[in-house]
């Protein structure tokens, strides 16, 4: 058997080649389906999943905005997909570093003396009254917010989007690039806060022993110094703005991150809260 029909099964295309001229879908034949070739395509799939990777991580981490100055050029087939990079991102940093991340609270952060985020304490307590099993409850919420926690994490990618086009209006950028340009942003956040968990959260728990008010302190400086520095050399490269007004876009950027992540914060506890009984 050489070839299994004359026209494209994807779109019905006749066949000119190889491929498909319509939309690139390769000739079948006898060769495709033998063992051989399935080893192949696997190994050839891993192998250049693994070098667009790399390929894009190095731009991503060293070369602040140029990765999206090269979607907008069209220079797309060497690198990942923007959300895809996201996801990718996504999964590393729940896999790593799991449910004690930046973006989620455990119960006991919701229900503090002062009130918590936004008076959340008494939000659990209206709902489940005083004698609340808070250990049975305070469990079932815990394992709730280590998977919400990453599931609704791809919201930070349009408000980022929408500040960036607000913040470089002058630009006229089409809002798709805004959006490619949050997702490359926060794919590198992603990245970040991995490597912090393992530089300085890890160490600190087994070596150091920080205060929690210190380390808590050294975590908000550090991560704000590197969010900003990298918004604005990023947004510098990309949007090719003036470095007086690239820092200020990054300070800005770090105010709205420090706003998205408390309200996500909140978002989490009452969409788990409502679930809980």
């Amino acid at each position: 058997m050489e070839a299994v029909g004359t026209s494209c099964p994807s779109c019905g295309a006749p066949f000119t080649g190889k491929y498909c001229s319509a939309c690139g879908e390769k000739k079948v034949s006898a060769h495709d389906f033998t063992a051989g070739h399935f080893i192949e395509e696997s190994i050839e799939g891993f192998t250049h999943f693994d070098n667009k990777f790399l390929r894009t991580l190095k731009l991503l981490l060293f070369r602040p905005g140029m990765l999206t100055t090269h979607f907008a050029e069209g220079r797309k087939v060497p690198y990942m997909k923007p959300m895809q990079l996201f996801i990718v991102s996504n999964l590393l940093f729940f896999l790593l570093v799991g449910a004690g991340n930046v973006f989620a609270h455990r119960i006991g952060n919701y229900l503090v003396e002062r009130g918590g985020i936004f008076n959340t304490r008494s939000a659990f307590y209206s709902k489940f009254g005083a004698a609340a099993d808070v250990t049975r409850l305070g469990q079932v919420f815990n394992e709730k917010m280590a998977g919400q926690s990453k599931a609704f994490i791809f919201l930070f990618i349009p408000f980022y989007a929408l500040a960036c086009a607000l913040l470089f209006l002058r630009r006229r950028k089409p809002f798709g690039l805004h959006l490619t340009f949050a997702a490359h942003f926060f794919s590198f956040l992603l990245l970040y806060f991995t490597l912090f968990h393992f530089l300085f959260v890890l160490p600190d728990r087994y070596l150091f022993h920080m205060s929690q008010e210190a380390f808590e302190r050294l975590a908000i400086y550090l991560n704000l110094f590197v969010l900003i520095g990298y918004f604005t050399l990023a947004a510098r490269r990309f949007y090719r703005s003036g470095w007086i007004f690239s820092f200020f876009s990054g300070i800005a950027a770090g105010v709205l991150f420090i706003i998205l992540l408390q309200a996500y914060r909140l978002f989490l506890f009452h969409n788990i809260l409502r679930t809980l009984h």
